[in-house]
């Protein structure tokens, strides 16, 4: 039986890069072997050396800790992932899924790697996308100058992304691209590193504030109106642990809902 759940609050105070992770993280979907959050925007997923701030990692550490009954580790590779299945860059909100034992991170590992998770997103970027429905199939690499960045690249990996128009805005301040914004439901067929950044930017249609993939003088522009990029992770479709169809949607942040609100329809 499919099952559906949701979430209409939102999270967040507006202050995005704070170094404490906001505690109140929205937990969209769980069983007991499965969490589906919505990830706050500014938030970074993983551990590294170079992230002095907490991590969602370090989220689920604490809720091990708390409820260690609800938790089986003791595995390498669960306790090197803390149980994370896959990861958003720290300025994309939206669904990320934890596993909570060694036989579900696998199983849910399987699924990303077979393309059978479905990950769907809410995109708005410059210019008027025409057609209104279509796919890119371009490989992607990470870039010789800049290990940040990606890039389109022969050498690079298969990547297929596919999008939809949902609606077309006018907002004065990008003559570069003729003042046009559109909103876009983005759908992955791969799951690279930045694809849906590096592939609508070199498409002609640059995410809305994205400071690594828009001039950095339009990416300023748009920072008087949002201080993050406009890039989220709405829906989870998947086939849990346990064998149910599950759907999950995470609400978009306020401050991406507050900017809808004031654009001009086309």
């Amino acid at each position: 039986m499919d099952k559906y759940f949701g979430y209409d609050d939102n999270i967040g105070d507006g202050n995005v890069y704070t170094q404490k992770m906001n505690p109140e993280i929205q937990i969209l979907w769980e069983d007991k072997d499965t969490l589906v959050i919505n990830k706050p925007v500014g938030v970074v997923v993983n551990r590294a050396e170079t992230v002095k701030e907490e991590t969602i990692q370090d989220w689920v550490g604490e809720r091990i800790k708390e409820n260690p009954g609800e938790w089986r580790i003791g595995d390498k590779l669960f306790e090197a992932r803390t149980g994370v299945c896959h990861r958003l860059d720290k300025e994309t909100s939206g669904c990320l899924m934890i596993a909570k034992n060694p036989e579900a991170l696998r199983y849910y590992l399987g699924e990303f790697k077979e393309r059978r998770v479905r990950k769907t997103y809410k995109a708005l970027v410059h210019g008027r996308v025409e057609p209104k429905e279509g796919e890119v199939i371009l490989p992607l690499k990470r870039s010789q100058y800049d290990r940040e960045r990606w890039q389109v690249h022969y050498e690079g990996k298969r990547a297929v992304t596919e999008w939809k128009v949902i609606e077309r805005f006018v907002l004065e301040g990008a003559p570069h691209f003729r003042n046009a914004l559109s909103l876009l439901e983005v759908g992955l067929k791969t799951g690279r590193t930045h694809q849906i950044r590096v592939h609508l930017s070199f498409l002609g249609w640059p995410i809305f504030a994205d400071g690594k993939y828009l001039n950095k003088d339009q990416a300023k522009r748009d920072n008087e109106h949002l201080n993050h990029h406009f890039l989220h992770a709405g829906v989870l479709e998947f086939v849990s642990f346990g064998g149910e169809k599950v759907k999950v949607e995470a609400s978009m942040p306020e401050d991406c809902e507050a900017l809808l609100r004031t654009l001009m329809l086309e």
